[in-house]
C-alpha cells in the first residue's frame, strides 16, 4: 500500500462488438484494474458496459452517463486505456471539460492524466483521444470491406433475419424457418389471388398468427414482406453512409449489393415477380378485397376508414347532386334500444381538411420519434450480449448463495454475517433479474424491419401526400391509420331545422385518429 487508501474512484468498462470481444474480456479486465487499484490502495465504484466506444450521443452509454453525472464524487477514473473511455471526437473533448471543472484524474495502468493541473497532459490527452479516434473509423471501414466480402458470398450480415428465416451462426447464411415461412407462402398466395394488404393482414390476425414479436400483423408488414426480394432467395446488402439533414439522420446509399441464390427461396421467382409486377401495376387490389365498390362515389381519401364515433358502426360514403360528396349520417340501430344512432353527416370535404391538417402533426410526431430512435440505437448484438453477461452473473450468484451454507456448516462465517450476507446477495440477485427482464423486453421490441429505415419511409410518404392522387392518399393513410372517429351529435331543436339553416350547417364535429401503435 502507498497510503492512497480512502480516495474514492470510478471503474469504467467497457468492451464492444466491433473488435469481437465477449465476457471473457470484460471479465480480464475487471480482474485487471481491480488488482491495479488494490495494489495503490484505491477504492473504487464499478460501472461496465457493452457499448461501442464510437457513439456520439452519451444516452446510448447510460453507464459513462451515469459515471458522469456522478463525477464530483471522485477524484480519479479508473480505465484500462483511454479508448475505453471513448473513441468520439466529441465525447472525448466532454470528458475531459467535465473532469477539468471538477480537478478529477483520468488513471490507466500505463498513464495518469492530470487534465486540470497539467497543460502537458491536457495535450497527451487530446493526442490519444485523436489517435483513438483514428482507430476506431479505421475498424470501421475495414469491418465494412469485410462486410461488403461476405455478402458477394451471400453472407447474412446486416439486421435480423427476415420473417421465415433464421441466420446459421455457423454458415453465417439465412435458413428457412418452416413455422414462418409457411405463413410468407400464404401472403404471396393471397395477394396473387387479389387480395389486398389489409385483407391479408386481417386474415392473418383472425387465424392466429403473429409477426416474429408476437404482435398482430399491419397491412406495412405484408407491404414489406411482399416487396423484400430475399425470399426469392436474393440477398441486398446496401453499403450506406450515415447523414444528417437539418435535425434528422437518414443514409445516402453509395453501392447496392445483389447476390442471387444466397440461401434457399422461400417463395419462387416467378411468384415473387408475379406479385410484384401486381403491386407496382396498382392490379393487387380487386372487388374481392374491398368492403364496398366505389362506383357511385368514386375512390375518397377516407374510404374504409370512417366510423361513427358514437355508435362504432362503419359509415358510408355518397354523393349528391353537383358530386358533391357528405358522410351519411349514422343509422344504426343502439344496441339495448329501439332507437337510431344520432350521429348526423356532413360535406366530407370538412373532415377531410381537418385530417390533412392532422397527419401534418403526425409527421412532425415521427420526426421527433425517429430522433430519439436515432440517438437511442439500441443494437439487437449488443443487447444479446448484456442478456449473456446477466445470466453469467445471476448463476454466479446462486452459486455464492450455495457457498454460504457450507461456510456457516464450517462455522466460517457467524449467523449474523451469513445472514446480512445473504440478504446482500439476495438484493444483488433481484437487482440483476429485474435488469435481466428489460433487456429480454427490449429484445422482443425490436422489429424485423428496422424501425428508423421504417419511420423514415412513413415521414417521406406524408411530405409527399397532397401531391399523391386520392387513390394514393387513400393507400397511405391505411399504412397508419386504423379508423377515424366522426361525430356530430345535434340538440334535437336544430336537427328538426332545415338543411339550409345556418345554425345546422355550421354545428361543429368531433373526430378522432386512432393510429396503429
Amino acid at each position: 500500500m502507498n497510503g492512497n487508501t480512502g480516495i474514492s474512484g470510478a471503474l469504467y468498462l467497457r468492451i464492444s462488438r466491433d473488435k469481437g470481444e465477449n465476457e471473457d474480456t470484460l471479465q480480464n479486465h475487471r480482474e485487471l484494474m481491480e488488482e491495479f487499484c488494490r495494489e495503490h490502495g484505491y477504492t473504487f465504484e464499478v460501472y461496465e458496459e457493452i457499448v461501442s466506444g464510437g457513439k456520439y450521443n452519451l444516452d446510448a452509454r447510460p453507464q459513462l452517463q451515469r459515471l458522469l453525472d456522478n463525477i464530483e464524487r471522485y477524484k480519479i477514473i479508473f480505465a484500462v486505456s483511454l479508448d475505453r473511455l471513448s473513441r468520439n471526437g466529441l465525447v472525448s473533448q466532454q470528458i475531459k471539460q467535465l473532469c477539468i471543472d471538477h480537478d478529477v484524474k483520468i488513471m490507466t495502468p500505463a498513464q495518469t492524466f492530470n487534465l486540470s493541473g497539467s497543460q502537458e497532459d491536457r495535450l497527451l490527452y487530446d493526442v490519444s483521444s485523436l489517435f483513438a479516434t483514428l482507430e476506431y473509423e479505421m475498424i470501421g471501414r475495414r469491418a465494412k470491406a469485410n462486410k461488403i466480402q461476405r455478402a458477394r458470398r451471400g453472407e447474412h450480415v446486416s439486421g435480423k433475419a427476415a420473417y421465415g428465416y433464421r441466420r446459421n451462426p455457423d454458415t453465417k447464411q439465412l435458413e428457412i424457418y418452416e413455422p414462418e415461412a409457411g405463413v410468407v407462402r400464404y401472403i404471396f398466395k393471397l395477394y396473387i389471388e387479389g387480395f389486398s394488404c389489409r385483407k391479408i393482414a386481417n386474415l392473418l390476425n383472425r387465424e392466429g398468427f403473429t409477426t416474429q414479436q408476437l404482435n398482430d400483423f399491419l397491412p406495412i408488414n405484408i407491404l414489406l414482406i411482399l416487396r423484400n426480394p430475399v425470399y426469392k432467395g436474393t440477398l441486398v446488402f446496401q453499403n450506406r453512409k450515415r447523414i444528417k439533414k437539418g435535425q434528422v439522420h437518414s443514409y445516402k446509399v453509395l453501392e447496392t449489393i445483389i447476390t442471387d441464390h444466397a440461401h434457399p427461396a422461400i417463395i419462387s421467382p416467378d411468384d415473387w415477380e408475379q406479385a410484384n409486377r401486381k403491386r407496382m401495376e396498382g392490379k393487387g387490389q380487386t372487388p374481392l378485397t374491398r368492403e364496398k365498390l366505389a362506383g357511385q362515389t368514386g375512390a375518397t381519401m377516407l374510404k374504409d376508414l370512417l366510423f361513427c364515433g358514437v355508435c362504432g358502426n362503419k359509415l358510408e360514403i355518397q354523393k349528391k347532386r353537383h358530386g358533391v360528396l357528405f358522410i351519411r349520417a349514422c343509422r344504426n340501430v343502439l344496441p339495448d334500444s329501439r332507437m337510431k344512432c344520432n350521429n348526423q353527416g356532413m360535406k366530407l370535404q370538412f373532415l377531410e381538411e381537418e385530417v390533412v391538417l392532422q397527419i401534418q402533426s403526425h409527421k412532425q410526431r415521427l420526426a421527433a420519434h425517429l430522433l430519439q430512435q436515432q440517438e437511442g440505437d439500441v443494437n439487437l448484438m449488443d443487447l444479446q450480449e448484456r442478456l449473456a453477461m446477466i445470466e453469467t452473473r445471476l448463476l454466479e450468484n446462486k452459486r455464492l448463495q450455495g457457498n454460504l451454507i457450507e461456510l456457516a456448516l464450517e462455522d466460517v462465517l457467524s449467523h449474523e454475517e451469513l445472514k446480512a450476507k445473504k440478504q446482500t446477495l439476495l438484493e444483488q440477485g433481484h437487482m440483476l433479474q429485474e435488469t435481466k427482464e428489460k433487456i429480454v423486453q427490449q429484445i422482443r421490441n425490436i422489429e424485423a424491419v428496422p424501425l428508423v429505415d421504417l419511420t423514415i419511409r412513413m415521414i417521406r410518404l406524408l411530405e409527399e401526400f397532397q401531391s399523391l392522387t386520392v387513390e394514393e392518399q387513400n393507400e397511405t393513410l391505411k399504412q397508419f391509420v386504423k379508423q377515424i372517429h366522426y361525430e356530430r351529435v345535434m340538440p334535437e331543436g336544430i336537427r328538426k331545422q332545415s338543411t339550409r339553416s345556418q345554425e345546422r350547417q355550421t354545428y361543429p364535429f368531433r373526430y378522432t385518429i386512432e393510429y396503429y401503435s
